[in-house]
């Protein structure tokens, strides 16, 4: 006799059955919905980005997969502006993906919850003047139709945007950005970002975050961007002629080809290299970026020297055919301290002089391969009031001067080596020329003319020294007698006598020289 099921059994099994048909017509569904889709997708990508952004869209592979999600998968996509087709490609992406839900194939999508994005280059083109800017397309009657496509999140990994210049010869600016996640991202509306991006030149990691957009279609270049940033640990050994690591932070806003920049730079070991010895350096300063060529306008910058205030201003340019950037920079330092600046140029414990200096000085430092002390072009003038040489031997000699010059060479109380100190300078190729260079010290002024190397420490000056006193009156006893017949020949007006003078040697030995009759007597 035949087994049969129990009755309550049937219902369970017929459920099952349904269960399992309905997940097989589900499925069947969409996997050639999913094939049907590729086509459908693709035109739906197309259109969309060629609406939103008034362009030529090309888009080469396309997959759809159903498991174990159902994901879409792109390659080589292309965007071209149509009002600039003598430029690049306005974005480029080698590859794409993201994820949809099953409505996703069901109709259009309006929105994405997660996209990744692998080497992706945004070439903007240079801005044209506003009367001779082409305008975009109007958008076609179907615009109405596309609907706003917005991606929660984006993960681009590898990216270059490259700014290019108007003038003809410039490299492009290019930003390389090894990560960027963008937040609700859409061509329509501003949205937030965050991204990493490794420096080259000095080379260092730069994190910033901000806002971006909306996206100007007529002009991408006049893209809206606002954010902060902070750069870390920056060598700057690269650099030659100058040596430390630098740290900065600040805030921009602005458009893509103009930027406002304000922020803060800290090196607490800058030096020029192999000539002093290492200083902290912080400066804070505001700045406008041409993003076309990355060339720089600092509007004042405020840097403080190890505690000498620099009130600076200047550009960073670009030489057509020249490797590196024209640096033009007007400094003035209204109460410094000299020992602060000397530092850089001497490697010592003890500055060589110390005393308040105020400085004016424009600095030239054009692009190329070399030293930064070598190419550096450098004028101003300065005064030091009341300076006080640390070197015995420099002290010894100016308060001997200083008591010869009152004509009071015995008298050991006489005579001081505090001087004031001025001059005019022109420095290139590594060495000062001083136009005019005087101090005085009680009793005595110098005036100077003459060169100094700042690598070697050279001396070599010739001028002439005034005297309070007499010749005669400089020294003691035969030698006071015979002078005196000489007196008449250095005066100067009704007293006191004018001797032409030398300074030779170096920094650290100095040779002091005094003419008489064409015979040099140093000291």
């Amino acid at each position: 006799m035949p087994q049969t099921l129990p009755p309550l059994r049937k219902p369970w099994l017929l459920i099952i059955s349904a269960l399992v048909l309905l997940f097989v017509l589900t499925a069947t569904f969409l996997y050639f919905r999913a094939r049907h889709s590729e086509g459908t997708i693709r035109q739906l990508i197309t259109h969309t980005l060629a609406e939103r952004l008034r362009g030529d869209v090309t888009l080469g592979a396309i997959r759809v997969q159903l498991f174990p999600r159902i994901a879409v998968s792109g390659e080589d996509l292309t965007i071209h502006m149509s009002v600039r087709a003598d430029t690049p490609p306005l974005i480029h992406v080698d590859h794409f993906f993201f994820a949809v839900g099953i409505v996703g194939l069901l109709r259009p999508i309006k929105h994405i919850s997660f996209v990744q994005v692998a080497h992706m280059t945004i070439t903007i083109p240079p801005r044209e003047p506003k009367k001779d800017r082409p305008s975009s397309p109007p958008p076609s009657p179907h615009s109405k139709n596309v609907p706003d496509f917005v991606a929660d999140h984006v993960l681009i990994a590898d990216a270059d945007i490259l700014i290019l210049s108007r003038k003809t010869g410039k490299e492009p600016l290019d930003w390389r950005i090894h990560q960027l996640v963008l937040d609700s991202a859409s061509a329509d509306k501003s949205f937030a970002y965050r991204g990493n991006l490794t420096n080259g030149k000095p080379k260092g990691e730069i994190e910033t975050h901000g806002e971006f957009g909306p996206w100007d279609v007529d002009d991408p270049g006049g893209t809206p961007l606002s954010g902060d940033f902070k750069f870390a640990d920056a060598d700057l050994d690269p650099f030659p002629g100058i040596a430390g690591t630098l740290s900065s932070a600040g805030k921009f806003t602005g458009v893509l080809s103009e930027v406002q920049v304000q922020g803060h730079t800290d090196t607490p070991n800058f030096a020029l290299d192999k000539v002093g010895k290492p200083v902290p350096l912080t400066t804070d300063y505001s700045a406008t970026v041409d993003g076309t060529n990355g060339d720089t306008l600092l509007h004042p910058v405020n840097a403080v020297l190890v505690r000498s205030l620099i009130f600076s201003e200047g550009s960073v340019v670009q030489v057509p055919g020249k490797k590196g950037h024209l640096i033009t920079i007007n400094a003035s330092v209204p109460k410094g301290r000299i020992q602060d600046f000397l530092s850089l140029a001497i490697i010592s414990d003890k500055p060589m002089m110390t005393g308040v200096v105020k400085l004016k000085a424009k600095l030239i430092l054009p692009p190329g391969e070399g030293q930064a002390l070598e190419k550096m072009i450098l004028d101003g003038n300065f005064g030091v009031d009341d300076a006080n040489w640390s070197n015995p031997a420099i002290r010894d000699q100016l308060e001997s001067l200083s008591r010869r010059a009152q004509g009071r060479p015995e008298d050991e109380d006489a005579g001081s080596s505090v001087s004031d100190l001025k001059g005019s300078f022109h420095l290139e190729n590594g060495v000062i020329h001083f136009s005019s260079l005087s101090f005085t010290v009680p009793g005595a002024a110098i005036d100077l003319a003459g060169t100094y190397g700042v690598r070697s420490g050279a001396l070599n000056f010739n001028g002439h020294l005034n005297l309070q006193a007499k010749v005669s009156q400089t020294t003691t006893g035969a030698k006071s007698f015979f002078l005196k017949a000489f007196d008449p020949f250095f005066k100067k007006g009704g007293t006191g006598s004018v001797l032409p003078i030398s300074i030779s040697g170096t920094r650290d030995t100095p040779t002091f020289g005094v003419s008489v009759f064409h015979k040099t007597l140093n000291k």
